[in-house]
């Protein structure tokens, strides 16, 4: 499998050098999804004259990021996020089927359908275990994950996210075992706050974090509610570190 790495590299912190994201297609049996990978690259890599590498495994613990719905979504949904988070695991930022430069298919997934391409996605890359954010909508997906497939999940992060309040939902959501840390903006205008602790009720082992306006970042003081992982990157990068890594 071929990995473009593009001439311009993202700082990760004061002082920690260059770490380089690597732009590359997975192939699925439904279509190619595009992904955005950053973390350590193997010392064993090879460039030729086009740039062009051949990756088999990046090393590092995987962490992968599924966006929410809407045509503003893709991977810069995790622009703030991905050099942070690459510091301390292998990150893949996908673009599911629809979005930015992945297949559009003819008939839509559902978050069953997005999550099974996922796991898909972690056979091909040899991937036998990660931790998993979903925002919005992407925490459906990360939800059918992590009931369906726990021995494939680490732990989970919730971000804004959407999820079945009926009862039947709920008793899904009470199957999911992984560690989940839920990650909610106080001034979400889409999902209000107030369902942020029903789900961290419903999940048995999980943590509520509720970003204040205080601690939006400078420039982001007027935007929607309903991306904390943008609105508050900083705050988000540092309580979603210290949760993995903990």
């Amino acid at each position: 499998m071929k990995v473009f790495i593009f001439s311009s590299p993202l700082r990760v912190g004061e002082g920690s050098g260059v770490r380089l994201l690597e732009y590359k297609f997975i192939q699925t049996s439904k279509g190619r999804i595009h992904a955005v990978v950053g973390g350590d690259n193997p010392s064993t890599r090879n460039r030729d004259s086009t740039r062009t590498v051949r990756v088999d495994a990046l090393e590092g613990d995987a962490l992968i990021l599924v966006h929410g719905f809407g045509d503003s979504n893709s991977w810069q949904t995790w622009v703030k996020n991905v050099d942070a988070l690459s510091m301390i695991a292998r990150v893949y930022a996908l673009e599911l089927f629809g979005y930015g430069e992945s297949d559009t298919l003819a008939e839509a997934l559902d978050a069953e359908g997005h999550a099974e391409v996922i796991r898909e996605i972690m056979e091909i890359e040899k991937i036998e275990r990660a931790s998993f954010v979903g925002l919005s909508w992407g925490g459906q997906v990360v939800q059918h994950i992590a009931e369906h497939f726990p021995e494939r999940v680490e732990k989970i992060v919730l971000v804004d996210s959407l999820f079945d309040s009926s009862e039947q939902g709920l008793a899904r959501l009470a199957k999911i075992q992984a560690p989940t840390l839920i990650v909610w903006d106080e001034d979400d205008q889409l999902i209000p706050a107030q369902w942020a602790h029903i789900l961290a009720m419903a999940i048995r082992d999980s943590r509520l974090v509720m970003f204040t306006r205080e601690q939006r970042d400078p420039e982001m003081v007027s935007h929607n509610g309903h991306w904390a992982q943008m609105t508050h990157s900083l705050w988000f990068n540092k309580t979603v570190t210290e949760f993995l890594t903990n």
